[in-house]
């Protein structure tokens, strides 16, 4: 969010792994700041030196003059292992609300913070410190959580609502084998949880040929969302001529309580029924995902 009275914001863009974290800022006067950190919220360096309280650190990242107090800091190796708060941070040098076990030279420690990884690397490169708020900036954001969630199967559980007699659309598929020649043809299991064939259908023209019927649709989706499912995709036949069911069946869905829906004629709206259901479903599988990480940034 840019600040009324504000002409050169930060310019921030961060890309999430499912190990690291890493940054590149432009500040108002247009310096590069880079920064990588743990995807878990944390960094990590070395002990130099230990004088109860106070440690003396050498690490890789830039962490700049206060940025971290207010974090925790713990050892990983000796003695320590409990978490200590950091009161004040001077450049390589940081103070804990307490003193640690015994610490040796040369031992790692980490530091952490409760924020998502974005905005810890926001901090470092800002130079803002835990309890101050960030200052106005443009961040831009890019993860593979969809793609690590679509590779390990761990989406949301999407109910399927298509046209009455296509249940089996995403199991058929487009008939493609990887190997040409195996007599035990081992396909994907698609991705959805349950299936809802919708008692509708539109003539190729997108004219109605079966109307929708709604009260069908509602004790479907009243049934789903007693089960804790409340993801939908939609891919109805030739919604791409005319999306009036698919939107009617969205709204219903709404209505009983499902907090995303993804609608085939919205997202890819294609003539043909197979790659925009399978399109609505992938959708609906992984927006979860992501907005759950943009939410929390």
């Amino acid at each position: 969010m840019l600040m009324q009275g504000v002409t050169h914001p930060w310019h921030i863009c961060i890309d999430t792994g499912g190990t690291f974290t890493d940054c590149i800022a432009r500040n108002p006067d247009g310096e590069l700041h880079r920064a990588k950190v743990l995807s878990s919220s944390r960094l990590r360096g070395r002990i130099v030196k230990a004088e109860g309280t106070h440690i003396h650190i050498d690490a890789a990242w830039d962490e700049g003059v206060g940025v971290l107090a207010g974090f925790r800091f713990r050892a990983l190796g000796g003695d320590g292992g409990d978490w200590h708060e950091i009161t004040s941070h001077d450049g390589s040098r940081i103070t804990l609300a307490d003193s640690p076990p015994r610490l040796s030279p040369d031992d790692g420690f980490e530091v952490a913070t409760d924020e998502p990884a974005p905005i810890l690397a926001a901090r470092l490169v800002t130079g803002t410190p835990a309890n101050q708020p960030l200052p106005p900036m443009h961040m831009r954001l890019a993860t593979t959580r969809g793609t690590n969630a679509l590779l390990e199967r761990a989406g949301a559980d999407v109910a399927f609502f298509v046209t009455h007699g296509f249940a089996d659309l995403l199991h058929i598929g487009d008939q493609q084998r990887p190997d040409l020649f195996a007599l035990n043809i081992r396909k994907t299991t698609p991705l959805h949880e349950s299936v809802v064939q919708v008692h509708e259908r539109l003539h190729a023209d997108g004219s109605v040929h079966v109307p929708l019927d709604e009260a069908q649709v509602r004790d479907a989706a009243n049934t789903l969302v007693k089960r804790g499912i409340t993801v939908a995709a939609i891919a109805l036949l030739h919604s791409y001529r005319n999306d009036e069911h698919e939107q009617r069946v969205a709204e219903i869905l709404r209505e009983a309580g499902f907090t995303h829906v993804s609608c085939s004629a919205q997202l890819a709206p294609l003539i043909e029924v197979l790659p925009r259901a399978e399109t609505a479903v992938t959708d609906a599988y992984l927006s979860p995902v992501i907005e759950s990480y943009v939410q929390q940034v």
